[in-house]
């Protein structure tokens, strides 16, 4: 595997990658984002970024980054601890294994940002053994998600975890998270191609799955549909988690120009996120009610077949608006509301005895928790 990453630390960088000057009103406001949060890029982004305007908007660190704090910087950090290094968990049968928290680039909608900045240290094996101990204790856990950072960048360390998890008869399905099919499609070379091969059993219930992230056509270039087919022609299943933004996909045609170029690679169109209230990222991120409206326009205009679920994630877990999951109450502000979602105190305290209700959570009378939540914002922001 190869890739060159690129570090972007000054504004004379930037303007020298981007071919473009930076406003002088901007420039204090940009180099503080330099300053603040990780900015990498790889040569494939930087390409694609000059002829795609959608793609430089997903990538290209903006002044409002930091003028506009509004929002959370952890708001998907999640409210149970398993207490070991490496593992998340929110749900009874699933939980994440993150061993490398490094990406080729870095989104900017992206709440890692917040994490560290962009040089964490992967998981020593020590600490690899240490979280395939929990899987190995957790027997109702039933699958597992590989993400991260990026996983497919370090082979050795992904191939380890491969091989512990196989060896735990109670899990069956292994995903990868992998936007590096979009950020740097070097990555899926046919060894990582054989590596997951290798550790899919159709017969004996072990899929491996690929989740894909890609937000816009335009990120389906010729090297990336050529991962997909390779992945594809292996017989591993891949899917595609994309995230609502303003200024890249906040339309039906957009979304339904990259449904249908999926669904004709043989990837399922899985989830449709709302764009989370990540911290100086309000720009992006539309309101609930566009978000609905699109969400009934795709449905008018497309089969089933390539239409995601249209999923919030509050710091409790995911909700499908209009499924198991709908805004209960707005507050005077107009921005914040109150969600129910479909979660219980006591199937959370059956995963986390220490686990008690934040200040930003209450019961309703049926005993769901309802959860308070940042709205985006309406209207054109450009």
């Amino acid at each position: 595997m190869s890739s060159r990453t690129i570090h972007v630390t000054s504004l004379a960088q930037l303007e020298e990658l981007t071919r473009r000057p930076i406003p002088e009103q901007e420039r204090q406001a940009l180099q503080q984002v330099l300053d603040t949060f990780p900015v990498r890029l790889s040569a494939h982004l930087v390409e694609l970024m000059r002829r795609s305007p959608a793609v430089a908007a997903q990538f290209l660190p903006d002044a409002r980054e930091v003028t506009e704090l509004d929002g959370q910087t952890r708001c998907f950090s999640g409210l149970l601890h398993g207490g070991v290094h490496g593992v998340e968990r929110m749900y009874p049968d699933r939980c994440i294994l993150l061993p490398h928290p490094v990406c080729p680039a870095y989104c900017r909608f992206c709440f890692r940002k917040f994490y560290d900045d962009g040089g964490g240290k992967a998981l020593s094996y020590p600490e690899l053994d240490a979280a395939l101990d929990y899987v190995a204790r957790e027997t109702e856990l039933c699958e597992v998600l590989i993400t991260g950072g990026e996983p497919v960048m370090d082979p050795k360390r992904l191939r380890y975890l491969l091989e512990g998890l196989r060896r735990l008869p109670h899990i069956g399905p292994v995903r990868i998270a992998c936007r590096s099919l979009i950020m740097e499609p070097s990555l899926i070379d046919d060894a990582l191609v054989a590596l997951l091969r290798e550790h899919q059993d159709l017969r004996a219930g072990r899929p491996v799955e690929v989740a894909l992230h890609a937000n816009h056509p335009d990120e389906l270039t010729a090297p990336t549909v050529d991962a997909l087919a390779r992945l594809r022609e292996a017989g591993l299943h891949v899917y595609n988690q994309a995230v609502l933004l303003r200024g890249v996909n906040l339309d039906a045609d957009t979304l339904l120009a990259l449904f249908r170029r999926l669904r004709r690679h043989g990837v399922e169109s899985y989830y449709l996120f709302f764009g989370g209230p990540v911290q100086g990222m309000q720009h992006m991120r539309p309101s609930i009610a566009e978000a609905l409206a699109l969400k009934s326009e795709l449905r008018r205009r497309s089969t089933g077949r390539a239409i995601p679920q249209l999923i919030l994630t509050t710091r409790l877990g995911k909700v499908e608006l209009g499924v198991d999951g709908w805004v209960v109450e707005r507050e005077p502000d107009g921005r914040h509301v109150w969600i129910r979602t479909p979660y219980t105190l006591p199937g959370l305290t059956a995963i986390d005895p220490r686990f008690a209700l934040p200040e930003d959570a209450r019961l309703d009378a049926d005993g769901q928790i309802v959860m308070r939540y940042l709205d985006g914002p309406t209207g054109d922001l450009a």
